[in-house]
């Protein structure tokens, strides 16, 4: 294994920063090799325990090596100490991951608390990239205005939950494909094809904020426009029994047909007057084929299905399957809601840096050619 200190400051801060966005040290290191690896100039990547222990350090002390983190705590008077062994090159970019610490600092966090991974069924392409780059530069700028905005966002979203482990939402499964086949030679390519199941399921309602879930609420017959409105109006009397009247709650929705209904977006500018977010409202449409956005989805049916689906449920034990969701919510935490919505101001950030681009998904039949690691931005790649 090669040494810690045959690598450059700005080596293992970049290896710091794309295991932040990632949260895959493979990936990392297909990433090192092609940024850093050119020509004559051959360097092994980091293996996968440096890279860790590189990240592991900068969350606990929010330096890379253990030595800078002393010496801070020797200096005084400095956000940042300069030191003679170190270039001024590596002092920036100490310095830069520093002040990176609270954007950066629970990067793969987020995607650790399930092991599965959003792949998209379906996806324009050009015009979505371009709609989702608007979508978060408006949203920046509100949050930049105002940040309190964020807390003041309830995302909401139903997802439908099958007795034999799988989980769909509109344009969205989840799959455990987080990564290639190791034992593939690369490129890789995903040859799954998206096919409607046939097992008994249940669909289930939620709304999350930084601080709290409301749900789950379940439809018992087919959903449809009416009784999605009846779930809103629920939704709705549980928000006032949480909120005071000083509060302006922002409620967000995804692009769902369901969600299109004329008489849902009537209903929702009388209870949310210029405050949500969908088909329809006057403040912000939802970009399409979005979900990767959404703490609804990158976060909490994620997190219930790793939590509901641990022992196999008997097929058609819907009961079952409806007793264990109920569970699962009783389990999230103020602390992952928090995250969860950092992580959705940081989602925006990195749409805009990679152009509109996908975030921690997927897309069905997408081919995965690891060439272009070599002309990607530093921070820009499609998650695998």
């Amino acid at each position: 294994m090669p040494g810690s200190d045959k690598y450059l400051p700005d080596q293992k801060s970049n290896s710091v920063l794309w295991y932040a966005v990632c949260g895959d040290p493979k990936i990392v290191q297909h990433k090192f090799q092609a940024f850093y690896d050119h020509g004559d100039k051959h360097v092994d990547p980091p293996s996968s325990d440096q890279i860790k222990e590189w990240y592991r350090n900068f969350r606990q002390l929010g330096f890379v090596d253990v030595q800078d983190a002393v010496i801070h705590e020797e200096a005084t008077g400095e956000s940042v100490p300069h030191v003679e062994q170190h270039s001024k090159k590596g002092t920036v970019i100490s310095t830069v991951l520093h002040k990176l610490n609270n954007l950066f600092l629970d990067g793969p966090s987020i995607r650790t608390f399930h092991p599965y991974h959003m792949e998209l069924i379906r996806f324009n392409d050009v015009a979505d990239l371009e709609e989702r780059k608007n979508f978060a530069k408006a949203q920046l700028e509100h949050i930049r205005k105002w940040e309190p905005i964020l807390q003041s966002m309830w995302f909401t979203g139903e997802a439908k939950f099958y007795t034999d482990g799988r989980v769909e939402c509109h344009n969205l499964i989840y799959t455990d494909n987080r990564k290639p086949d190791e034992t593939e030679n690369l490129p890789h390519k995903v040859i799954q094809q998206y096919t409607p199941s046939n097992k008994p399921n249940i669909v289930v309602w939620a709304a999350m904020n930084s601080e709290l879930a409301i749900g789950p609420l379940f439809f018992t017959d087919a959903i449809t426009s009416e009784n999605y409105k009846q779930t809103l109006k629920t939704f709705v009397s549980k928000l006032h029994q949480v909120s005071s009247s000083n509060e302006h709650p922002i409620l967000v929705q995804d692009d769902c047909n369901l969600h299109s209904n004329a008489e849902v977006a009537e209903f929702l500018e009388k209870e949310f007057p210029n405050h949500w977010i969908g088909a329809g409202s006057k403040y912000a449409k939802w970009p399409h084929h979005s979900p990767d956005l959404s703490p609804i989805n990158f976060f909490l049916w994620g997190y219930i299905k790793s939590r509901v689906y641990k022992t196999s449920i008997e097929d058609g034990d819907v009961d079952e399957l409806k007793k264990r969701i109920e569970e699962a919510f009783k389990n999230v935490t103020p602390d992952l809601l928090e995250e969860a919505v950092e992580e959705y101001k940081t989602r925006l950030e990195r749409v805009i840096k990679t152009h509109g681009h996908l975030v921690d998904a997927t897309i069905y039949g997408e081919e995965i050619d690891y060439d272009q690691l070599k002309v990607w931005g530093t921070y820009a790649w499609p998650y695998i």
